[in-house]
């Protein structure tokens, strides 16, 4: 019997215990990595079963057991039948897409998600005959006016990247479910030990395991946890896409989440401590974090959420100019993408991922400010990391003064 059958464990030890079966016996604390990408069979029968049923223990391709491991402690963190794992968040984002998208499906999906993820739905639209409807899931009453007979699917990310909104998932799913619809919740900013969708009515939890729940910038890999019939035909698909995760990643993810609940609960408040700091300047001209009151979802926040997560995305009155100049002041936090991981960074996502959105008109999708910075909160010394912000912004203030 597995121990969280016996007695519910708080999410700090299914993380950090590294076997959850209750079983005493002389065994590493440490898991084995096995790199074989290819299994001996005893008999040529025993040979054909194996692949047949897509066993772990045939060709890598199919699955290993490392990758096991580590989609079932991802499965117990997020109260889930099963997940699986693959080789990076948007191969876990496409294929579970590809799996439950037939051509002639219709999907409704938030108007400002992740720039790679709007990529594959609009490349679905165009080229596989599913019908996309982006709207702001934060509006009950859009996101109900657009539901069809042939909706498959409503896709939500909260909080969403970059401007951190926050969808009521409970009440979302609630309406996909009245419709005989998924709902699949992209919770990679929040993690499992900041929300838990399932327990909100999601059909399926995403990730890139990249970020925070890796926390090393090591590793790439992605997650979907949810129900075995919602995971079947998207296990199926992974087999033949071939999005496995490797051996060697899945050691270092399984390291990772050992302490997932120490780090996260470091990282989320220095965030919420350096956004506090951010919102003081007269230079912000905008600033979000979902536990601060001042954020739009706040309420909605508060409720849904056990932590802010780690990232903070703000502006400035002077623009994309002032913001460049912004981050080239700063001396400790440093200029990388990504985020969740032991550093802290910062960014302008508009001249990356969302160089091409301008025009928040194309096809419902929502533009960003050009000058919007991403700040993703690390471990380093709070005191540092705030003293760092501090000497950069009375430099702007000095170069960019707001009129009083």
């Amino acid at each position: 019997m597995n121990i969280e059958n016996k007695r519910p464990l708080a999410l700090a030890t299914l993380a950090a215990r590294t076997y959850l079966d209750g079983v005493k016996d002389n065994r590493p604390l440490s898991s084995s990595i096995m790199r074989g990408t290819i299994f001996t069979a005893p008999t040529a029968a025993e040979h054909a079963r194996l692949y047949r049923e897509g066993a772990k223990t045939f060709y890598q391709r199919f699955g290993h057991p490392s990758e096991d491991e580590v989609a079932n402690k991802i499965a117990a963190l997020e109260g889930a039948e099963g997940a699986l794992v693959f080789a990076s968040g948007m191969a876990a984002i496409s294929t579970a897409l590809l799996a439950h998208l037939p051509p002639g499906a219709h999907v409704i999906a938030g108007n400002q998600i992740f720039a790679q993820t709007e990529e594959v739905l609009r490349w679905l639209a165009a080229g596989r005959g599913v019908d996309v409807t982006f709207v702001d899931t934060r509006r009950l009453d859009q996101v109900r006016a657009s539901f069809r007979p042939n909706t498959r699917l409503v896709y939500l990310e909260t909080p969403s990247n970059p401007t951190l909104r926050v969808t009521d998932i409970a009440k979302v799913c609630a309406m996909a479910q009245q419709h005989g619809a998924l709902s699949f919740v992209d919770s990679t900013f929040a993690t499992p030990m900041g929300q838990q969708p399932l327990s909100l009515g999601a059909s399926l939890v995403l990730h890139s395991a990249t970020k925070l729940l890796g926390g090393h910038m090591d590793v790439m890999g992605g997650a979907a946890a949810g129900g075995r019939d919602i995971l079947e035909p998207i296990a199926a698909l992974k087999r033949l896409l071939g999005g496995v995760l490797d051996p060697q990643a899945s050691w270092l993810l399984l390291r990772g989440i050992k302490t997932l609940e120490v780090r996260t609960a470091r990282i989320f408040s220095s965030a919420l401590a350096l956004a506090k700091l951010l919102r003081m300047s007269p230079a912000i001209k905008s600033l979000y974090y979902p536990l601060l009151p001042t954020h739009p979802d706040f309420d909605v926040a508060i409720d849904q959420m056990q932590g802010g997560g780690g990232v903070i995305t703000f502006s400035f009155h002077g623009g994309a100019e002032a913001g460049r100049q912004f981050i080239d002041s700063l001396e400790l936090i440093q200029i990388a993408s990504s985020l969740g991981g032991v550093e802290t960074v910062i960014e302008m996502p508009y001249d990356l991922d969302w160089v091409e959105k301008a025009d928040a008109s194309e096809s419902g999708s929502e533009a960003i400010d050009t000058g919007l910075i991403r700040l993703s909160a690390g471990l380093e010394d709070l005191s540092e990391l705030s003293a760092d912000l501090d000497q950069a912004l009375r430099s702007l203030e000095v170069r960019f003064p707001i009129s009083k």
